[in-house]
């Protein structure tokens, strides 16, 4: 097992089998109209062969949008239990199928066979172009991001900062147990997805991250560059997510420890029923109450 980042033109039987399991973290990352990175969580996506990956759709959202104006997308697959491991890939959209023997096998998993009022209805095949062998998401570097941050981030508070976050946003980033990662897209044009469990909001307008995992990674990231960022919290057996949009605007000396830093530009609510924008606050028209009379 080794934790630095090869990429191979398929999957290796090691990889191909951490994607098989019904339940564990699934992302992906599209590129939107304006070449932003846009991630979403699809539980309904796996391996199907070496050189082909399928996800499944049941909710409308930007990514299956995405795909149809540019097919370059980054993939992260992550076991569900301790050690936890992780596969990141690179894959060109090619079809898609409404119905089949893939949406039959997505809608009989754990998470859909017995949800009647909602099934997978449409399965997108997707040619693989880079996958990486199975790395560790080693637990030393997540504690030591933790420490790094309960010694340094408040050094980073701007306590005036606008309040870009909501209130559950700002707590999940916040949380020791929560997962994150960010995606930017790399020189080839595709996205890659990089775990950052360390990754905390020190206020409500922005976000940083510590050098305390995947470190020549993270340091590859061009300044001014479009960063999404995901952010997902496993409560009482339901999901709470979010996805962010920002720039990286280089890194920072906070309290003697290096960050990156994130200015934060979008904010994207990725959870059903209602997927969409929450910031910045879309104009809307004023309710109208009162009418004028009618004119004879």
């Amino acid at each position: 097992m080794v934790n630095k980042q090869n990429w191979n033109k398929e999957f290796s039987q090691e990889a191909y089998d951490l994607t098989q399991p019904e339940i564990g973290l699934r992302l992906i990352t599209t590129i939107d109209k304006r070449g932003w990175p846009h991630i979403t969580m699809i539980s309904s996506n796996r391996a199907k062969t070496s050189k082909q990956i399928v996800w499944g759709q049941f909710t409308e959202g930007i990514s299956k949008k995405n795909i149809l104006t540019n097919p370059k997308q980054g993939m992260f697959f992550m076991n569900a239990d301790m050690p936890f491991k992780f596969v990141q890939a690179k894959a060109d959209y090619d079809y898609y199928l409404k119905g089949g023997e893939d949406c039959e096998r997505f809608s009989r998993g754990p998470l859909f066979r017995y949800m009647t009022y909602v099934n997978i209805h449409t399965s997108y095949y997707n040619d693989v172009i880079a996958v990486t062998n199975v790395r560790n998401l080693g637990l030393f570097g997540i504690i030591k991001g933790f420490i790094t941050d309960l010694l340094a981030v408040g050094g980073a508070r701007n306590k005036e900062a606008e309040k870009k976050i909501p209130e559950f946003g700002y707590s999940m980033f916040n949380q020791m147990t929560s997962v994150k990662v960010l995606s930017y897209i790399q020189e080839d044009g595709y996205p890659v997805i990089i775990p950052c469990f360390g990754l905390r909001a020190p206020d409500r307008s922005k976000l940083i991250f510590p050098l305390s995992q995947y470190k020549d990674e993270l340091l590859s990231i061009p300044e001014n560059t479009r960063i999404a960022i995901f952010v997902v919290v496993s409560q009482d057996l339901e999901l709470t997510n979010m996805q962010i949009n920002g720039t990286f605007t280089g890194f920072k000396k906070v309290r003697g420890f290096r960050y990156g830093f994130i200015e934060i530009d979008e904010i994207y609510n990725s959870m059903p029923p209602l997927n969409g924008l929450i910031y910045p606050n879309l104009e809307s028209r004023p309710k109208i109450s009162v009418f004028p009379p009618l004119r004879a």
